[in-house]
């Protein structure tokens, strides 16, 4: 089987299993993580954040951004362009989000926002407990990573998205932190 293959079965697979967790538990996991968040000195000292809008069964990050907002720190926010460009798009109200064509909120205006940026929440159908990242399939934030200065990138997910491994190709970019329900995992310092 190729690795494209593997991908696709394993994100089948993951997102399923992401989707049998009630949305209650989704919320109070959702909850948990942002909790395990704020105790990252890194985040705290954050004052530029990049972060996903969450859509569907992903972890919750409508709160996060609510409170990035209210602390007035210089947000992003990710807004596809094409078929292979993502950018980051400077957010300073929810107003200024629409849903696209799958229904996923993204920014009305296209402006680019200038980096470098001290964190990145980042998204992922599958996480490693080493750092690897399974995303949706079409590179976005490999690529936006690979031609971004983030200090911090920072994976959320719930425990059922963990595997033990994943197919990794050479464009494949490793996270700093991964932060479950459970548990905050520091991939820069491995015991």
């Amino acid at each position: 089987m190729s690795l494209l293959e593997q991908k696709k079965r394993l994100r089948t697979t993951l997102k399923q299993r992401r989707s049998l967790v009630s949305e209650n538990k989704r919320k109070d996991m959702s909850q948990q993580i942002c909790k395990y968040l704020y105790e990252i000195d890194e985040f705290n000292q954050a004052k530029s954040i990049f972060c996903y809008i969450s859509y569907l069964s992903e972890v919750d990050t409508h709160a996060l951004i609510n409170d990035f907002i209210g602390r007035n720190l210089a947000l992003a926010v990710p807004k596809i362009m094409g078929k292979s460009e993502m950018i980051a798009v400077p957010l300073s109200d929810l107003s200024d989000l629409e849903p696209d064509k799958m229904g996923i909120l993204t920014p009305k205006i296209n402006q680019s926002a200038s980096g470098p940026f001290d964190i990145a929440i980042t998204p992922g159908v599958g996480f490693t407990v080493s750092g690897d990242r399974l995303g949706y399939g079409k590179g976005y934030y490999d690529r936006w990573f690979s031609q971004n200065k983030v200090t911090t990138k920072i994976g959320i997910a719930f425990e059922t998205q963990l595997v033990d491994q994943l197919p990794i190709e050479a464009t494949d970019i490793s996270l700093d932190i991964l932060i479950t329900e459970e548990r905050i995992i520091d991939l820069r310092n491995p015991c």
